[in-house]
């Protein structure tokens, strides 16, 4: 992918069509877009303007973080990308675009991009219907792929070790990012080029008495030490709530439950390709 840090650097003579979207909200119909506009088209003829969000907005949250829409374009066939601001579109729209047009079918809005600006309420319809019933977990269903958190993988308590279940905590590399509702859930991590089976904890840890939100996941058959390494953690299924058990005995065996569930949830539903970033339906 040949990736573009100055509209100048852009030359548009190379191009026959434009594709332009808010892909940090990207769901299930940008993806068919996107591979429609890719099939019809030569890749390296479209090029990609990913047109972000203001981040001195307070209430935008982001499905995609920055390095999960790269890589997932990426995934989907992009071969010219170009990050640019809401301000950055006008601009280029009014000029350096001149003659791409959607009556011509050479310029392609997706993902609540108009003309005009990014229409939020994607983002926003997505949080209300997602949150409306934590217990039932199908965001892949609205999305058209599971759910990923990138990040970095912190130091924890290690009390998770000590219980047979050492656990890889992850610090979201944005703030805005969407966090799914605390409880347990079953996914997969990518780490390098490799999947790996894992069964994730957000929540404040109640039997330990503690209050800070994290994000932890346990990953089955994996024994690396990679603290200061980026993950990225996919949720497919909810197990259930978090709970305050009355020992960590308990809690152990209640983990150990957990363990049988995520794996049986897990058999047969992995990436097609270690090479994939991410899980597309």
């Amino acid at each position: 992918m040949h990736i573009y840090n100055q509209l100048k650097d852009i030359n548009k003579g190379v191009f026959n069509g434009i594709v332009a979207g808010a892909f940090f909200q990207l769901k299930k119909d940008g993806i068919f877009k996107t591979r429609e506009v890719l099939s019809k088209n030569h890749p390296s003829k479209i090029l990609f303007l990913d047109v972000i969000a203001d981040h001195s907005i307070s209430e935008n949250k982001i499905i995609l973080s920055a390095n999960e829409r790269l890589l997932f374009l990426k995934q989907l066939g992009v071969m010219h990308y170009y990050r640019v601001t809401a301000d950055e579109f006008q601009e280029a729209m009014q000029s350096f675009f001149t003659g791409f047009s959607e009556e011509k079918n050479n310029l392609y809005l997706l993902c609540g991009v108009s003309q005009t600006g990014i229409d939020h309420s994607i983002s926003s319809q997505f949080i209300c219907s997602s949150f409306e019933n934590s217990n039932s977990f199908v965001w892949h269903r609205q999305l058209g792929y599971l759910y990923p958190l990138t990040g970095k993988v912190v130091y924890g308590n290690k009390i998770g070790r000590t219980m047979g279940f050492p656990t890889a905590n992850l610090r979201p590399e944005e703030s805005d990012k969407i966090i799914p509702p605390m409880g347990v859930y079953a996914g997969w991590i990518k780490h390098g080029f490799s999947w790996y089976k894992t069964m994730i904890n957000i929540g404040i840890r109640p039997t330990l008495d503690l209050e800070n939100v994290t994000i932890e996941a346990h990953i089955f058959n994996f024994s690396q030490d990679i603290y200061g390494h980026d993950i990225s953690i996919h949720f497919q299924t909810r197990i259930r709530d978090e709970m305050r058990f009355p020992s960590l005995e308990v809690l152990k065996k209640q983990l150990q439950k957990d363990q049988k569930t995520a794996l049986h949830m897990l058999e047969g539903n992995g990436p097609e390709s270690e090479e994939d970033n991410f899980i597309i339906f």
